[in-house]
C-alpha cells in the first residue's frame, strides 16, 4: 500500500513538473471591454472578455467577478438608460448579476454584481486562446431617439474607492482575489469601422438615370443621401435618401432611379451617414449623359467606376 501511495505522489509531482504548471501560482489575465457595435440609433453592444496570459505556469479556474465602469451620462442624449446582458460564454450560475446604470450626484457607473461562488473544482476554466472567454456581451440602450456616442468615455472603475472591478479564482482549491487593474483595457468604442463600398455605377435609359451601389461591410450605417449636380451647376443638391442596413458583413445591393430628367450631363455622389452623424462621401467618377428624346433609343446602359 505504501509503495502504491509513493508511486501516486511521484506521478503527481512528475506530471506537474512536466507540464510546467504550478497550481499555487495565481493566474494572470487581460480583461478587455471592446468589440463594440452600435446596433441601432439608440442602442450599442460591447463585450467584456478575459484571456489567461500565464497558462504555462498556472491554471485559471474562474470563480467569479464584478465589473464596474465609469462613463459619461451625456451618451443618453437626455433619455433614460437600460443595461442588460445578452450573451456569455459562462454558465448562468457564474455570470455576473444585476446589470444596473447607477447615477447619483456626480457618480455615473455601469455595474455588474458578483455571482455566487461555486465550490472548488466547479469553476470555469478561462481560455488562453484569442479572443478569450466572453464574460458577457452587454447592451446599453437609451429611450431617446439617438445616442450621442462621442460622449461615452467608458473607463474601468478600479480601486481603491469602492465599488470597483474585482476578479476571483480558485488557486490550489482556495478562493483567491486575483484583481490586477494594470491588466484592464478598453478597446475603441467610439470609432466603428466605416462602410466599405465595392461598386458604384450608373445606367441611362431615356430620361431616367439609375444608380447602383454595393457594400461588402456596414457598421452603424443609417443610410445614404443621394446628391446630383448638372454640368452647369456649381453645387450638388440632395435629391433622395436610401436607408442603410445598419450592421452587416454581407454584400448589400442598393438602387435609386432618378426620373424625368431633362437633356444634359449629370454627376452623382453618395453621402454615407452613421447613426452618430459621422459621414463619408463617394463620388461617381464619370458623368451620366441624358440625350434629347430623338436619340433615347440609341442610349445603352453602361457602368461607371467610382472613387471614394
Amino acid at each position: 500500500m505504501k509503495i502504491i501511495f509513493r508511486i501516486k505522489i511521484f506521478l503527481l509531482i512528475f506530471f506537474t513538473i512536466a507540464s510546467g504548471k504550478t497550481f499555487g501560482v495565481n493566474p494572470e489575465y487581460r480583461l478587455t471591454a471592446g468589440n463594440a457595435v452600435q446596433t441601432g440609433s439608440n442602442s450599442l453592444e460591447f463585450d467584456i472578455s478575459i484571456i489567461h496570459t500565464n497558462s504555462s505556469v498556472s491554471q485559471f479556474e474562474y470563480a467569479g467577478g464584478q465589473y464596474f465602469f465609469d462613463f459619461n451620462l451625456n451618451i443618453s442624449n437626455g433619455g433614460s438608460l437600460i443595461y442588460t446582458i445578452i450573451d456569455s460564454d459562462l454558465p448562468v450560475s457564474l455570470q455576473p448579476r444585476n446589470p444596473v446604470v447607477f447615477v447619483s450626484g456626480g457618480e455615473m457607473q455601469l455595474r455588474l454584481s458578483l455571482n455566487i461562488f461555486p465550490s472548488p473544482g466547479q469553476g470555469y476554466i478561462i481560455s488562453n486562446q484569442l479572443p478569450g472567454t466572453k464574460i458577457a456581451r452587454m447592451k446599453l440602450m437609451t429611450n431617446s431617439e439617438t445616442f450621442d456616442v462621442q460622449y461615452f468615455s467608458l473607463r474601468w472603475r478600479n480601486g481603491p474607492v469602492n465599488p470597483f472591478t474585482k476578479l476571483f479564482a480558485y488557486v490550489n482549491s482556495k478562493l483567491t482575489e486575483i484583481t490586477n487593474p494594470g491588466s484592464h483595457f478598453i478597446d475603441s468604442l467610439t470609432n466603428p469601422l466605416p462602410v466599405e463600398l465595392s461598386s458604384f455605377s450608373s445606367a441611362v435609359s431615356g430620361n431616367r438615370v439609375t444608380i447602383n451601389w454595393s457594400t461588402v461591410r456596414e457598421m452603424n450605417n443609417a443610410g445614404f443621401e443621394i446628391y446630383r449636380k448638372e454640368n452647369s451647376d456649381d453645387k450638388f443638391k440632395k435629391i433622395a435618401f436610401v436607408k442603410g442596413a445598419g450592421n452587416s458583413n454581407e454584400i448589400k445591393n442598393y438602387l435609386y432611379s432618378d426620373l424625368k430628367l431633362q437633356q444634359g450631363i449629370y454627376f452623382y455622389r453618395l453621402k454615407q451617414i452613421d447613426y452618430n452623424g459621422n459621414y463619408e462621401f463617394f463620388n461617381l467618377e464619370n458623368e451620366a449623359v441624358v440625350s434629347a428624346p430623338l436619340y433615347n433609343e440609341l442610349m445603352q446602359n453602361y457602368p461607371n467606376p467610382f472613387n471614394p
